[in-house]
């Protein structure tokens, strides 16, 4: 299995705000537990974070179903905001 690991700031390198995506896929040890496959998506800002992880109770479709549609509900809300500025 691939390694993916990254983490995007959400705001200009100059700004004070710690917004974040983190994004990852690996496998890890945890406090002595045999190593085991770690996958989530973390969203942060500077008052609070979200994570969506994979669970082994739910099929690697349905993670990703949820994935898609999260994005397709931020992009429904950019769109909304675009037309919305004023």
């Amino acid at each position: 299995m691939k390694k993916y690991n990254t983490r995007t700031w959400l705001n200009s390198i100059d700004s004070h705000y710690t917004g974040s995506i983190i994004c990852h896929d690996g496998i890890v040890s945890n406090r002595g537990k045999p190593p085991a496959r770690y996958v989530f998506l973390e969203l942060s800002d500077c008052h609070g974070k979200s994570r969506i992880h994979y669970d082994d109770n739910l099929d690697m479709d349905a993670f990703i179903q949820k994935l898609t549609l999260l994005r397709s509900e931020i992009d429904n809300f950019i769109s909304h905001l675009e037309q919305n500025k004023s």
